[in-house]
């Protein structure tokens, strides 16, 4: 993805919680807010979360979290990205019960298992729910650069936090929220698979039986991924949080699944400015912030971009609008360039032309103005002896009209 900024402020929204995280591009968490959402009242709730931001020249990113999406793992027959794009447009409302009006789509190129084939794993959003939520962060007076799908972002941070090589087996990860779990498949740097899985820490406190609910939906779900025959089989399971209704989850899931399970809390993988640590630790204990910094970080590599394709349009428009702009601006700047070293040519060589001509010519100047002076004279004396022979030319001619006789 296309994106340069010398930090990134990422916004994270639920009905009842905004997430707001500032990430330098060096990938430094720089400052953390949260605001409850009142009344539905979104916009609000961001503008109250932003003071103390520097929202001037960095990348807004607004992120869909997991159970906002659908990701289907398929292939496609080409590699051209613009052919790619066409046919996941006609095939996505086959993943969804949503008509392709309703729904927004994007992918992540995830391989390429034979010659003119990719391997992508196709990303899903109802375009309503983000266009309300794009919506309530331009009341609240920020412009969003893209929109990041949080899965992807959380793939691509473990991955880059933990060295992943090219060749290493997958490995999962496990990230339990507030209301739902995320179980992501890594290979390679890139998400294979992702499923939001409908029981969280709420659920988890509450009901006895939500944990064994939970171990057996990621164990049919890694039991799909196998039949699908979508990877190699993960060779770990790291989960990125240690609430406390999560522990002994590890253990239990390590024996169900057969594949050792690891805890890497994601403060401990990413650099943070001063009192960062201990703010997680006393605002984001239960809702992690998880979601707003891993994609802040990995922006650059992401791939999935589910941005309405009418605010792509209009983005598209003014961008082309700056580039008339920037162009006709450099043409003409390079016509007075050109305009004002033509007439300093002319001027240089007319300086130097008089200069020169003056120098050369300055004596002859000084003899013509002599001879110009003798010419005047020699005219006046002239006239004069002219006016002197008016009366013998009168006597001449007298004397050629009188006949000889006389």
């Amino acid at each position: 993805m296309n994106l340069n900024y010398s930090r990134y402020i990422c916004i994270s929204i639920t009905p009842t919680l905004v997430k707001i995280a500032q990430v330098s591009s060096a990938g430094v968490v720089e400052k953390l807010a949260q605001k409850i959402v009142s009344n539905g009242a979104i916009d609000v709730a961001v503008r109250e979360a932003l003071p103390g931001f520097q929202v001037a020249k960095s990348g807004i990113l607004y992120v869909v979290p997991g159970d906002a999406a659908t990701a289907k793992s398929l292939e496609v027959p080409s590699a051209d990205n613009d052919e790619i794009s066409s046919i996941l447009a006609l095939q996505a409302a086959r993943h969804t019960p949503f008509n392709k009006d309703e729904i927004l789509t994007s992918y992540i190129k995830v391989g390429s298992p034979k010659p003119n084939f990719t391997k992508v794993l196709l990303v899903i959003a109802k375009r309503d729910a983000v266009k309300e939520h794009l919506s309530a962060i331009k009341s609240a007076g920020l412009d969003v650069t893209t929109v990041l799908f949080v899965p992807e972002g959380i793939a691509r941070f473990y991955a880059g936090a933990l060295k992943v090589k090219k060749n290493d087996l997958p490995f999962g990860i496990i990230d339990v929220n507030m209301a739902f779990t995320n179980l992501i498949i890594q290979a390679q740097g890139a998400p294979v698979m992702t499923r939001s899985i409908p029981v969280g820490i709420e659920q988890l406190s509450l009901d006895a039986g939500a944990s064994k609910q939970l171990v057996d939906e990621i164990k049919a779900s890694l039991e799909i991924y196998d039949q699908d025959k979508v990877d190699r089989k993960p060779a770990k399971f790291y989960m990125t949080g240690n609430h406390r209704v999560l522990a002994g989850l590890d253990v239990v899931l390590a024996e169900a699944l057969a594949v050792k399970v690891e805890t890497a809390l994601y403060g401990g993988l990413v650099k943070m400015a001063k009192g960062i640590k201990e703010q997680i630790a006393q605002y984001f204990a239960d809702d992690a912030a998880l979601d707003v910094i891993a994609p802040a970080v990995v922006a650059a590599k992401c791939q999935a971009e589910l941005i309405p394709q009418e605010m792509k349009e209009k983005r598209a428009l003014a961008e082309k609008g700056r580039s008339t702009f920037f162009a006709g601006m450099f043409v003409i700047l390079i016509l007075l360039f050109i305009g004002a070293g033509l007439l300093s040519k002319v001027s240089f060589k007319d300086a130097f032309l008089k200069q020169n001509l003056i120098q050369k010519y300055s004596e002859q100047k000084k003899q013509v103005k002599n001879l110009e002076s003798l010419i005047a004279k020699t005219r006046v004396v002239r006239e004069y002896l002219t006016s002197r022979q008016l009366p013998l030319e009168a006597v001449r001619e007298l004397y050629r009209i009188v006949p000889q006789e006389i």
